[in-house]
């Protein structure tokens, strides 16, 4: 785990992702090999730049330092690690969530120091943020839930059920994800139009695809206006 801690912090943001690398073979984007690296790099460095801004210490844990066999073992330890550095509040948020701002991030810090934990609820029964205090947080409960289901976020609300809840926002895992939301997007995502956009709208915005595994490269242009 990367850390970023100073002496006096006790609130602290965990990003919990895998490396660009990692992140594209495992969630295959659907735009070949390169464009979903490109992808990943993308919402990653989104979340690293919103995360920055929030002006909290952040720690960083990817498949160099995770452990565990299934996703909440990994999750469950690197959250463990953190509250070992001496934080009283974590804040757990992944990199497929590029509608998170660092307003967010500030409010969850203020609800933790409040004394209440928070479930930000995405649109699939899952969640896009967590906030975690040390004192009530038990690993072995948290490991057992159903990640990556649908089932996670009520899961998630009986293991907390005095959770603040944040607004719901979406979460991002394939290709048709970040179509359906590219009117929002296009600001952070410009430079991947020609990956994102199916061939006539690509066409239509000036764009000249050129077709890999079935989508799209080009040099990079700025972004399109969706009719």
């Amino acid at each position: 785990m990367h850390l970023c801690i100073m002496p006096q912090a006790t609130t602290a943001i965990l990003l919990f992702s895998r490396s660009a690398h990692e992140e594209a073979l495992a969630k295959s984007f659907g735009a070949g090999p390169a464009g979903d690296r490109r992808v990943a790099e993308a919402l990653i460095r989104r979340t690293e730049s919103t995360l920055q801004r929030s002006g909290l210490p952040v720690l960083r844990s990817d498949e160099h330092s995770q452990r565990g066999l299934t996703f909440g073992e990994r999750l469950g330890n690197a959250i463990t690690d953190a509250f070992a550095t001496g934080i009283d509040h974590l804040i757990v948020v992944g990199n497929d969530c590029p509608d998170l701002t660092a307003r967010h991030l500030r409010a969850a810090a203020r609800m933790l120091e409040n004394g209440r934990n928070i479930l930000g609820p995405d649109h699939r029964g899952g969640a896009w943020l967590l906030g975690l205090q040390r004192h009530n947080f038990d690993r072995d409960r948290f490991v057992r839930l159903s990640w990556e289901s649908d089932h996670l976020l009520e899961e998630l609300r009986a293991l907390y059920p005095a959770a603040e809840s944040l607004h719901r926002l979406a979460d991002l895992n394939q290709i048709k994800d970040l179509r359906r939301h590219w009117w929002r997007l296009r600001a952070y995502f410009a430079h991947l139009a020609v990956l994102l956009l199916p061939p006539r709208q690509a066409r239509s915005a000036g764009l000249q695809p050129v077709s890999i595994l079935g989508q799209f490269s080009s040099p990079l242009r700025g972004p399109p206006e969706l009719a």
